[in-house]
């Protein structure tokens, strides 16, 4: 049985070795076709003409500032049919709100403040602040869903 074993190693010894010395030294090289070749890059425009062409046409929507913000409501203007300009002091997404964690929540904290401490304004901002919540649910379900989260309570009194 051992020299049986051994018999099937050194076969494939052999073979393997066989094997890489025939596709080391044959000539089957894949060669890939040629696709087609890439249209020139455009130049970006100057920051003097991008100017210029703001000042010259005539715009639906204007959005300052291009943060994750101004690019998703640049978006959703272009998206319904509205001529838009983006204009951006830095580099896009450098600012804050790409920052920002983007949540469009109800105003816990808020309503915390009101129960506690009987503060009927802080109870209206939290009620409007809901309200504002299920517009946007109901008019942009593409761009906000809900989000379910827990929260630890450790004491209550």
């Amino acid at each position: 049985m051992a020299s049986l074993r051994l018999f099937v190693a050194g076969a494939s010894a052999i073979g393997a070795g066989t094997l890489t010395s025939h596709f080391l030294l044959s000539d089957n090289t894949v060669h890939a076709e040629k696709g087609k070749p890439r249209p020139p890059r455009r130049t970006l425009p100057t920051r003097e003409s991008q100017v210029k062409t703001l000042k010259s046409q005539e715009y639906d929507v204007l959005i300052i500032g291009g943060g994750a913000t101004g690019a998703g409501c640049a978006l959703d203007a272009c998206t319904r049919g509205l001529k838009t300009a983006l204009v951006e002091a830095d580099d896009f997404a450098s600012g804050t709100s790409s920052r920002s964690t983007k949540l469009i929540h109800g105003g816990v904290r808020y309503l915390q403040k009101a129960i506690m401490q009987l503060d009927i304004e802080q109870y209206r901002m939290v009620k409007e602040a809901l309200h504002e919540r299920a517009s946007m649910l109901q008019s942009a379900p593409h761009l906000a869903h809900p989000l379910p989260i827990m929260l630890p309570v450790y004491t209550y009194v």
